[in-house]
């Protein structure tokens, strides 16, 4: 925490989420205090009060556990804050529902956050890790643009250059993967690593190709 919490249940709160999820930062929002993981915004708190953030299915899936949004919570308030939802206390109680709860929230507010940053570039060498040189590579298998290049992801564009008898390598896979995740290959965890690379073996299996072997 970076920052003085005020009320004996609100410092409880962040220690509780603290032992959760591990280090988050606390900053002054114009309606509470936001709560954020690295740099992704996931939840308030006003008061000793948590709410939070989840959209579309996340959203459906808080409110199937009994959720309520802070529109609901808060019905005098002038701002009209959707998105964002008080868990019910049974979930709260509940160490391993309550941590799933908050490693949704702040995964979905990671990937809006990643797919804002894309949004904004358009050529392929805008991205990070790539160059012309990533970009005319693509452009061989017809994604010539991000927007194509997210919807075909990381792995297949590798299978299909693979299967053009292009020469491709880990360290291309790395480049890729990385520059749809808008963070530098140096970067990546192990966790991600692990996780791309399983998606990469499935992507080369289907295509009936030889998986690649990681140390």
């Amino acid at each position: 925490m970076n920052m003085k919490v005020n009320t004996q249940k609100a410092r409880e709160l962040c220690q509780q989420l603290e032992e959760l999820i591990g280090d988050i930062k606390i900053k002054r929002l114009f309606i509470g205090c936001g709560l954020f993981k690295d740099e992704d915004l996931f939840g308030m708190c006003q008061g000793e009060i948590l709410y939070l953030k989840a959209t579309g299915e996340l959203a459906k899936y808080f409110e199937s556990l009994g959720a309520v949004s802070y529109l609901i919570t808060a019905p005098n308030s002038r701002l009209t804050i959707s998105n964002y939802y008080r868990l019910p206390k049974y979930v709260m109680d509940d160490k391993k529902a309550f941590k799933r709860c908050l490693i949704l929230s702040i995964e979905q507010a990671k990937k809006l956050r990643i797919a804002m940053e894309l949004a904004k570039k358009k050529r392929i060498k805008e991205l990070i890790n790539l160059s012309i040189k990533h970009e005319r590579l693509l452009a061989k298998i017809q994604v010539y643009d991000v927007e194509t290049f997210k919807t075909v992801g990381a792995a297949n564009c590798y299978v299909r250059l693979k299967k053009l008898g292009i020469s491709v390598n880990i360290s291309l896979y790395w480049s890729l993967a990385a520059a749809l995740l808008n963070k530098y290959v140096i970067l990546l965890t192990s966790q991600e690593k692990k996780k791309l690379i399983a998606e990469l073996n499935t992507a080369l299996w289907n295509a009936g190709l030889k998986p690649v072997k990681t140390e």
